[in-house]
């Protein structure tokens, strides 16, 4: 993927200079970002953000010595990792899963006492771990479908499985979702010694 946008860049001179770059640097990239998110999940989708990051800055770029670009590149690398990462938390913090035949009916926000807002917090809660601990592909599906609101046919796409693939993969996902949940609720049930 990073060849196709360095081959974009229109200036031969940049071209080969964001080759040199990336070569010389790659490796540094992946283990700076390795070190701040510490698992190997996006990794090399942060490592070519940080590199379209950087041809902005090819200028400045040519100015610095050996020394200076690779802290400069590091820096970058580090900023695109915490700035995913923040970006991550606030989606999770803010993300709903469920559909009316599952769990979202008993969990649209109540109108009364303060025990029942409460313990609406606590399946909130308890759901979006439960979500959090699915597989990724589960996960997926979920927030395209609920979060983004892609249709079946677009989620398929983007998914590269079929249309009619998509709904079954949403039951399963809903329905792992819910199970985890209630084995939390089992677990936190459950006399402690």
């Amino acid at each position: 993927m990073i060849s196709v946008i360095i081959a974009a860049i229109e200036d031969d001179d940049d071209k080969a200079f964001m080759r040199n770059l990336y070569q010389d640097y790659s490796a540094l990239v992946r283990s700076t970002v390795y070190t701040v998110m510490r698992c190997e999940n996006d990794i090399d989708d942060l490592a070519e953000d940080v590199f379209v990051k950087l041809i902005e800055k090819i200028p400045l770029l040519r100015t610095f010595d050996c020394c200076k670009t690779a802290a400069y590149v590091v820096y970058t690398a580090r900023s695109v990792a915490i700035n995913f990462i923040k970006h991550r938390d606030v989606q999770q913090k803010h993300t709903f899963y469920g559909e009316k035949a599952d769990v979202s009916d008993e969990l649209m926000i109540p109108e009364g006492t303060l025990e029942e807002v409460y313990y609406h917090r606590e399946e909130l809660e308890a759901l979006s771990d439960a979500v959090l601990r699915l597989p990724d592909r589960e996960k997926d599906i979920l927030y395209f479908k609920y979060i983004l609101e892609k249709t079946d046919a677009e989620i398929a796409e983007d998914l590269s499985i079929s249309p009619g693939s998509v709904r079954e993969y949403l039951t399963r996902a809903r329905r792992a979702a819910k199970k985890l949940m209630e084995q939390g609720e089992k677990r936190n049930d459950s006399p402690k010694l």
